[in-house]
């Protein structure tokens, strides 16, 4: 008999969070019986998925969800597991009918919802953390204790490499339940190709935030353009940076030599990757102290043979290589990056090559998708076992 699974998130699925409906369909490959409550469905034509349940969030303006915002102010709230529970109405009821052997949530936020949720139908919780929520959120001393509600109540606590664990243990994680369970892709969907150069097209993927260094990006080239070099770099994704990248690129007079192609579907981000030279991500700690897990866009550039260019933010340096990390560049150093560019194009092709292959083969041994679900799968299912053998009170 398959174990079942009750995934928990917010929005089921956004185009930013392929990695869950990826895990979400592998694991139902598997023979895994995959359920998803959210508080809404999204991109369902894009992604389909028939076993989803939406328990819609208490409206904005309602008079409940207003009364704890006022408690909020006033310092009267109490935790945000106890008031979480009241403001998801029905999300109880909707998890019990499904009867799950195992609930999973995934970020931290639901995970908080999920803690109170869990105990009261005495099943195993374990909870996904993904970036911005190990590194942002904690911030906020609320935050922070919501999350001992976590560390108590969750059976595995899963992160995405062995830097985000570093940082879930200091936050107060205990140590042996914190799993590394990589992001990943299925592998067959980006074919490989071996580089050859001149390297002179680079893409970047990622919304348009401060983390994700776009800005860091566009300079760097500006500098080999400025040096003689014939450089062309082109950005996938949207985001509130747009209006300001866009300012910068006109007055720099970079019309020419940088684009801004916007959100565009997965499978045109795979075609774009196929065609391009080598892949520039320039990752770094936001202002508001958000950070990188570890970008599924690095999994997808070297699937393909890219050549990367990245910096030392985050899970990143564990995504590559040590072969590799030659073209690594410490974060928001704009010159280093600009020179990791000039030492990639003077790579000869015999040398692109094994930069490709020695990138691809890291994608194959540690993030390819079947690989990674197989990994939480055996998570659930121990978990699964020792609720079993738990002592009833």
């Amino acid at each position: 008999m398959s174990i079942r699974v009750a995934h928990l998130c917010k929005d089921f699925s956004k185009r930013s969070e392929t990695f869950i409906y990826d895990y979400v369909t592998e694991l139902e490959r598997q023979g895994v019986d995959n359920h998803v409550v959210a508080n809404e469905r999204v991109n369902p034509d894009e992604r389909p998925f028939d076993d989803v349940t939406v328990v819609p969030w208490t409206a904005l303006w309602s008079p409940r969800r207003v009364g704890y915002r006022l408690l909020e102010v006033l310092g009267l709230d109490g935790t945000l597991e106890s008031s979480w529970r009241e403001l998801w109405p029905g999300a109880e009821e909707a998890i019990d009918r499904i009867a799950p052997d195992v609930l999973h949530a995934h970020f931290g936020r639901p995970g908080v919802k999920a803690v109170p949720i869990a105990e009261q139908l005495s099943r195993p919780l374990i909870v996904t953390f993904y970036g911005y929520d190990i590194s942002k959120l904690p911030r906020e001393k609320r935050w922070r204790e919501a999350y001992e509600s976590i560390w108590r109540a969750a059976c595995a606590i899963v992160v995405l490499s062995e830097d985000m664990k570093e940082e879930a243990v200091r936050l107060g994680a205990p140590p042996d339940a914190v799993r590394v369970v990589h992001l990943a892709r299925d592998l067959d969907d980006f074919p490989y190709r071996p580089p050859s150069g001149p390297v002179s097209e680079f893409i970047s993927v990622g919304r348009l935030t401060g983390k994700k260094g776009h800005l860091d990006a566009i300079r760097a080239v500006q500098k080999r353009i400025e040096a003689g070099e014939d450089l062309h770099l082109r950005i996938v994704g949207d985001g509130p940076q747009r209006d300001e990248l866009e300012q910068y690129i006109q007055a720099h007079d970079l019309q020419s030599s940088v684009d801004l192609l916007g959100s565009i579907p997965n499978v045109e981000v795979a075609r774009r990757l196929q065609k391009a030279d080598a892949f520039l991500l320039c990752s770094k700690t936001a202002a508001s102290g958000d950070r990188e897990g570890t970008p599924t866009v690095l999994i997808e550039a070297q699937a393909v043979g890219l050549p990367c260019v990245s910096t030392t933010h985050a899970g990143i340096p564990e995504m590559l290589p040590e072969a590799n990390h030659s073209l690594l560049a410490p974060e928001g150093e704009v010159d280093a990056i600009a020179e990791r560019l000039r030492r990639l194009r003077a790579c000869s092709d015999e040398e692109l090559r094994e930069v490709s292959a020695a990138g691809r083969e890291i994608i194959e041994t540690s993030f390819s998708l079947s690989s990674e679900a197989g990994a939480l799968r055996e998570i659930y299912e121990r978990a699964a076992s020792n609720q079993k053998r738990a002592p009833t009170s």
